[in-house]
């Protein structure tokens, strides 16, 4: 291509480019932005690897969106890619469940979440009637500290202090789990 030709080339790309990915974003349905970004600058690629590079393109407007409308089609030709279910087995017989297990119920995991668990809750138990009733109505009922103060006829500085205090407790009587708990789920 000429260097008159890139710098035509290089206009039209700069007074176009919107137009060009609109135009693709518009024909097909599921493309996201960045695909109709693709497939244009794909487009504008072969422009300058064109093996009759010595022709002229007298409407570059023209040949541009014919282009881009060849490419939409190769688009749709494409094979749809198909879901594949977790339980059906591939070549090796073995099911993507099988490759990839879900560590969410791994027994080891699933007891020692149930030991921090019961440990968390002697510990909120184990706390003053005051400290415990705080915490357990804002963290486990989701009342408002708002709310909590009409109920309580005690104000929100006293109920936030009181919650901050039985926090303060949980966290000293459950630190000595801090690195049972790293070692169990980190290995």
């Amino acid at each position: 291509m000429t260097k008159s030709g890139k710098t035509s080339l290089a206009e039209f790309w700069e007074r176009n480019h919107h137009k060009l990915v609109n135009f693709v974003r518009a024909k097909l349905e599921d493309a996201s932005h960045m695909d109709s970004e693709d497939i244009v600058q794909d487009v504008i690629l072969s422009l300058l690897d064109r093996p009759d590079i010595t022709e002229p393109i007298t409407n570059l407007t023209a040949y541009v969106f014919r282009a881009l409308k060849n490419r939409i089609i190769d688009e749709y030709r494409k094979p749809n890619h198909q879901i594949q279910s977790l339980d059906e087995p591939n070549h090796q017989e073995l099911s993507l469940y099988d490759i990839i297990p879900d560590l969410k119920y791994e027994p080891r995991n699933s007891y020692a979440r149930e030991q921090l668990r019961n440990q968390i809750y002697t510990a909120i138990s184990n706390l003053p009637q005051e400290q415990k009733q705080v915490i357990i109505e804002t963290e486990f009922n989701e009342v408002s500290f708002k709310e909590l103060e009409k109920q309580l006829n005690t104000p929100i500085g006293t109920l936030l202090a009181r919650k901050h205090r039985g926090l303060k407790k949980i966290k000293k009587q459950l630190n000595h789990i801090k690195e049972e708990h790293n070692v169990l789920f980190n290995s």
